[in-house]
């Protein structure tokens, strides 16, 4: 097995059956890895119905842990390609830009879908979101490495070795996890590029980040955390 896709879900049966779809067109060769918290709604089943038949689609169902860091390290243990990429399960990352961060891996350790080299962009409708992704990587780029662009980008892939070298670290709870991921891989000498891309809103369901004022700022809050921590212990 080549590839492995990993996509961490809760809460995600509108989308997840399309998803899988979608990214087993854009690359069949492919395995695709399923880590669900357990969700409520019926993710899990929604998997194991549509799915269940199709050997490419592996389902592994958490209860009693929830993250989404966590659930990727899970999804990353699991892999049995060599290389691996992680998107979320709500279509404001795209399975067509699969391909093209997979072909990049045959030039470097780590490929990231970026919103802020030149042609990304991101397209997402609310204001106060991309104004607070704009603020917490000008914060990152300029306390840490200002060599990446998109610290908070959540759409990669990833050579097998290098994320074996640098481990996606569980014990966060949001996106700062990236920021650490990148850091770390930065300084450890991974050979990163960031592809330009286009973020949109999400399709279907609800956010998990963010839903309203008080916990986007919380969210904002935990991530300057983040960046600071990972400023003073380089």
């Amino acid at each position: 097995m080549t590839f492995s896709v990993i996509v961490a879900t809760y809460n995600e049966r509108e989308n997840i059956s399309r998803l899988i779809a979608e990214t087993l067109a854009h690359v069949p060769e492919a395995e695709m890895i399923v880590v669900d918290d357990d969700s409520p709604d019926g993710t899990s089943g929604e998997v194991q119905r549509n799915w269940g038949h199709d050997a490419r689609v592996r389902l592994i169902t958490r209860v009693g842990e929830r993250g989404l860091p966590s659930a990727l390290a899970d999804g990353i243990a699991a892999a049995r390609g060599q290389k691996l990429a992680w998107l979320d399960a709500d279509f404001n990352m795209e399975p067509a830009f699969l391909p093209v961060l997979f072909a990049a891996l045959e030039e470097v350790d780590l490929a990231v879908a970026s919103r802020y080299v030149p042609g990304g962009e991101d397209g997402r409708g609310p204001r106060l979101r991309v104004w607070g992704s704009v603020a917490a990587n000008i914060v990152a780029r300029t306390l840490l490495d200002a060599s990446v662009r998109d610290y908070t980008s959540g759409l990669m892939a990833v050579r097998r070795e290098a994320v074996e070298r640098v481990p996606v670290r569980r014990h966060y709870r949001h996106g700062d996890y990236c920021i650490d991921f990148l850091f770390r891989a930065r300084r450890a000498g991974l050979r990163i590029r960031e592809i330009p891309f286009r973020c949109l809103d999400r399709q279907a369901g609800e956010t998990k980040t963010g839903a309203t004022v008080g916990q986007f700022l919380l969210m904002g809050a935990t991530y300057l955390q983040t960046i600071l921590k990972l400023r003073w212990s380089s």
